[in-house]
């Protein structure tokens, strides 16, 4: 069958010109000649009014494509209220984050309820100076009656931070010494906290503890580390410190009992694996990858954590894949996924299971409205009242609504209902990638489309970092695509975390090629069961995935007709030269390596971009405050592609003024969506 494709809108456009300058650089031995790297210099006045007349030319190009205003009309209504935020359980008192309706920036309320009526106790709206401001951190202490409280402006990642008292909105506390303070601890009797902080001239984490009636500076905690990321987490009953090491393969090296004698005991440290867990009684509750590529839940006893002999099983290997270990109400929560869906179980005290707690569907159990779960970092569970928690749920169908259950009689309550519904079908899929490993994705649509007329398609995806992309709610964004007849292929790609740590190992580092064969081969298992075709098939991602987008387009662009790579890095070895996208990447490797450099030069997408061969229409969208994939790679990828591609689809950069590793602030993020669908509609056919 001849295959018609879509009419290029607006074709190619006159891009501003850039002049080539070709400089030769080398990193771990690899030598290469650079055209662009002129280009990596914000402070350049040539290469400021460059950006400005790309930026102004894309902007012009997508607001004037016929599905903008459509698009934009239609996320204000489905995106007016907000996904939920889970709320903070703190001294009896619940801490609520939202975006008000008509109102564009976050609110935190205090309230005696997890939805109801509050009285607001930050509201960045009201504080405005010209920037959009980005609430960074708010953590209640153990009473709930003061927070830390941190916010930043336009995307930054440079957080102000306060220490307020919730009752009198006074200020304990008006900033912290350090730049960039991270993973804030309350200790017990909200008196002090303790934070992370990367020391520049070692590239290693400091503990530090700031007591607050003390007048003097924070003190160093007296542990040492070699990790650029650690993160201190109070046990669930207060007794213990735990100093968890490494964001991607978390293990608690250190031990402090608050109530012994104040010196730190190593506990697991230099023991190899993951330990994503907490402390009940005298054990520690953890999932390992220990003898188990895909997880198990084990009893690790505080006092011998060297002697395996003294481990016990709770959960043994299997195909499932434990997520994360909750302590409440003297058991354990386990969240583990069952072919990528989220199921909840409880276990006593000595790791006798006790039932599971049934959810409402097969969907994502997440503390935050995004279909991305980090369980290295984030929990996606969190505790109410002793022996209750509290946590989003959602499906491709329904928008997250908030739960509440009681591990002891395993009941669920759902508090209110979802603010959105869509009507789709959901076709569960694997493809094989080049080594012959099975990649699953779902492939959501409206449930009244034919897919057998290859409807314009977009595969979404990440494979990086350890972060596990489920299905779950999609957004305002793809729920308008899905509903203007576009369809969405959700890929879990090697890299990510949704099969455990053997999945993540064979995506990164001088695996990393696998992660972008699993998306050509969910393209190509897409077109050969006639869902998709080339000439309206898309691909988009943001930060890794937005590596991921960019990569695969410069590789296989006879499978794509658009590319949406959003804040990506694109010069994967000239990412050395900023020291926060370093720390932030460390899934890549360091181009210092010889071997290391030539892995990554052999895949990085502006190095590999070619002369003379047809690319796929692309998006490239930036933020320009983003300090963890600052806006130069955006720029010296689109440079390259629109002085290369022999194709006459546009190659766009969008640097976005206001924003960082994202748009900050819920007007700005409904017009980033606006303009994507938009380019994604206009280049693949979908006709709104």
């Amino acid at each position: 069958m001849t295959e018609t494709l879509p009419a290029a809108q607006g074709a190619r456009p006159k891009y501003p010109q850039v002049e080539p300058r070709p400089e030769t650089v080398e990193f771990g031995g690899i030598s290469y000649q650079d055209p662009f790297r002129w280009l990596e210099e914000d402070a350049d006045p040539a290469v400021t009014a460059w950006q400005a007349a790309q930026d102004a030319l894309t902007q012009a190009h997508l607001v004037g494509l016929p599905g903008f205003g459509a698009f934009s009309d239609r996320l204000a209504v489905i995106g007016a209220k907000e996904d939920p935020t889970v709320p903070i359980f703190a001294g009896g008192r619940w801490f609520r984050k939202y975006v008000p309706e008509g109102q564009n920036l976050a609110v935190v309320e205090l309230s005696e309820s997890p939805t109801g009526a509050g009285r607001r106790v930050v509201d960045l709206n009201a504080m405005q100076t010209g920037e959009p401001l980005q609430l960074s951190t708010f953590i209640p202490s153990p009473d709930g009656r003061k927070a830390i409280f941190g916010w930043a402006a336009g995307g930054r990642e440079e957080p102000h931070c306060q220490i307020i008292d919730v009752d009198t909105g006074a200020v304990l506390v008006d900033g912290l010494p350090q730049k960039q303070p991270l993973f804030f601890a309350w200790l017990p009797g909200s008196s002090a906290i303790v934070y992370s902080v990367l020391d520049p001239a070692s590239a290693v984490a400091k503990l530090f503890r700031f007591v607050l009636d003390a007048p003097e500076q924070p003190t160093v905690e007296p542990v040492e580390f070699n990790h650029p990321v650690v993160r201190p987490v109070v046990s669930a009953d207060g007794r213990y410190l735990l100093a968890f090491v490494d964001h991607l393969a978390p293990r608690p090296d250190y031990i402090l009992d608050l109530q012994g004698d104040g010196v730190w005991q190593p506990f697991l440290k230099d023991v190899p694996g993951i330990f994503r867990g907490d402390v009940l009684e005298s054990n520690f509750i953890a999932v390992i990858d220990d003898g188990a590529s895909r997880g198990r839940v084990v009893s690790i006893p505080l006092a011998t954590p060297d002697r395996r002999e003294t481990w016990k099983e709770i959960v043994p290997a299997s195909d499932n894949v434990p997520g994360v270990v909750l302590i409440t109400g003297g058991r354990a929560l386990v969240l583990d996924l069952v072919q990528n869906y989220a199921r909840l179980r409880v276990f006593g005290k000595d790791g006798d299971f006790e039932g599971e707690i049934e959810l409402p569907g097969r969907g994502v159990v997440n503390s935050f409205s995004n279909l991305a779960v980090l369980f290295n970092m984030i929990d996606p569970v969190l505790r109410a009242e002793d022996g209750r928690v509290i946590f989003a749920f959602s499906t491709f169908a329904t928008a997250p609504v908030l739960c509440i259950a009681d591990v002891a009689t395993r009941k669920l309550t759902a508090l209110g209902e979802p603010s959105w519904q869509l009507d789709v079908q959901v076709v569960d899929r694997v493809g094989k990638s080049a080594d012959g490993a099975s990649i699953s994705y779902q492939v959501v649509a409206r449930s009244d489309l034919d897919l057998s007329t290859r409807p314009p398609t977009v595969i979404h995806g990440y494979g990086g970092f350890n972060v596990a992309m489920l299905p779950g709610w999609l957004g305002a964004q793809w729920a308008a695509w899905i509903e203007a007849g576009g369809v969405l292929a959700l890929a879990q790609l090697r890299g990510g975390g949704e099969y455990g740590a053997t999945w993540w190992e064979q995506g990164r580092l001088k695996n990393k090629q696998n992660s972008f064969n699993d998306v050509f081969a969910v393209a190509e298992d897409l077109i050969a069961h006639g869902i998709a075709t080339p000439g309206r098939l898309g691909v988009i991602g943001g930060s890794n995935g937005g590596v991921m987008a960019a990569v695969v387009a410069v590789q296989r662009p006879d499978l794509f007709r658009a590319s949406v790579p959003q804040v990506p890095i694109s010069d994967l070895l000239a990412r050395v030269r900023d020291p926060v996208t370093m720390v932030s990447t460390l899934d890549y490797g360091d181009p210092a390596d010889p071997e290391t450099a030539a892995s990554l030069y052999a895949w990085s997408p502006y190095q590999n971009v070619r002369d003379g061969v047809a690319y796929p229409a692309m998006l490239i969208d930036c933020g320009g405050n983003d300090p963890r994939c600052p806006a130069w790679h955006g720029r010296k990828l689109a440079a390259r592609l629109q002085q290369a591609s022999g194709s006459d689809l546009p190659t766009l950069l969008r640097v976005r003024a206001e924003a960082g590793h994202g748009a900050v602030g819920k007007d700005q993020r409904r017009h980033q969506s606006a303009e994507v669908l938009a380019f994604l509609a206009g280049e693949l056919g979908l006709a709104v």
